[in-house]
């Protein structure tokens, strides 16, 4: 922290006044830690400054005065390492005991005295108020995850709602509003559904610099090959960021997930309903279950793995 100017006077004061000899000061400033070449050189400005007085032959030698400026100029840099330094030299001015010190030197001392304390005094405070100020910030960060908490455990009993649901069609919309709140929850800027000319999109949400357009299915049997048709088209002429993410809620057939490995490029992973439950437990994250699904899409070209795989129960924890 920076010396205030008062401090900054009475340390001149102090090295200027303390000392009835030059060498005394010199050897008082260098084992306080002040550099011998720095000190050389404040003293070549201090004996720069003396021309005048020299001419007049009023000072043969630059007064310690001159020499404590010099110094405290050069540790005026504001670096944490002269910050130390000047912390140094009051903290030596403190503890010492100078027998040739005049009297303005010993008040000088004894202001610097002062103001350590005063200084301890106000380093307790700031300690003590980022301590409060800490533990105000973990009372927030706790306050937010248990709401988070609760918030996710209400989505889950809201996705069991819907799996006591019988009717087809109204379970469709239900999945839809919830997928789309659900993603906002999560931070991923989801969109409901949309039409564009001649399609028909369930939703979008934006993840890892990708946008990603969805189409979920909550029908009896897992989803056959022809149902990535949709989304299949929906994804062509798009931007080459743009991905896709299937969700069916019931799974997948053998022959469907083996199919897409001869689609050619591979631009939507797919997940069902163990996925999402999965991502409802305390503690975890949809963009998680989505960072262990297109890892694997991209590192095998497979664009479902089953939360029951070894790989997902290695890979989420």
């Amino acid at each position: 922290m920076p010396f205030g100017p008062h401090i900054i006077d009475l340390l001149e004061t102090g090295l200027a006044e303390c000392f009835k000899y030059h060498n005394g000061l010199d050897s008082f400033v260098l084992r306080a830690g002040f550099p011998q070449r720095r000190l050389t050189a404040a003293r070549e400005r201090a004996e720069q400054r003396n021309e005048a007085n020299k001419a007049s032959g009023r000072f043969t030698k630059a007064p310690k005065r001159f020499v404590a400026q010099e110094l405290l100029q050069d540790l005026g840099s504001g670096s944490a390492d002269d910050q130390r330094l000047v912390a140094a030299i009051i903290t030596a001015l403190c503890k010492g005991r100078f027998l040739d010190a005049t009297p303005e030197g010993l008040a000088a001392v004894e202001g610097l005295k002062v103001g350590q304390v005063g200084e301890r005094q106000e380093a307790a405070e700031r300690r003590e108020e980022h301590q409060r100020q800490r533990r105000e910030s973990e009372k927030i960060q706790e306050r937010a995850a248990a709401e988070r908490a609760a918030t996710r455990a209400q989505f889950r009993e809201k996705f069991l709602q819907l799996c006591a649901l019988q009717d087809p069609q109204q379970r469709g919309y239900a999945l839809e509003r919830f997928l789309n709140r659900f993603l906002d929850f999560e931070g991923l800027n989801a969109r409901g559904s949309f039409k564009t000319v001649g399609e028909q999109i369930d939703g979008s949400f934006a993840w890892a610099a990708h946008t990603y357009l969805v189409e979920a299915k909550w029908v009896k049997e897992p989803v056959g090959g022809s149902g990535f048709s949709s989304l299949m088209y929906n994804i062509e002429g798009k931007t080459a960021d743009t991905r896709g993410l299937f969700i069916s809620i019931n799974g997948y057939s053998r022959e469907a997930i083996a199919g897409l490995r001869m689609k050619g490029e591979l631009r939507f992973a797919c997940i069902d309903g163990t996925h999402i439950m999965r991502s409802l437990e305390p503690g975890r994250d949809f963009p998680r279950i989505l960072g262990i699904v297109w890892r694997h899409a991209s590192e095998t070209g497979e664009a479902y793995l089953p939360v029951s795989s070894q790989i997902f129960l290695d890979r989420s924890g």
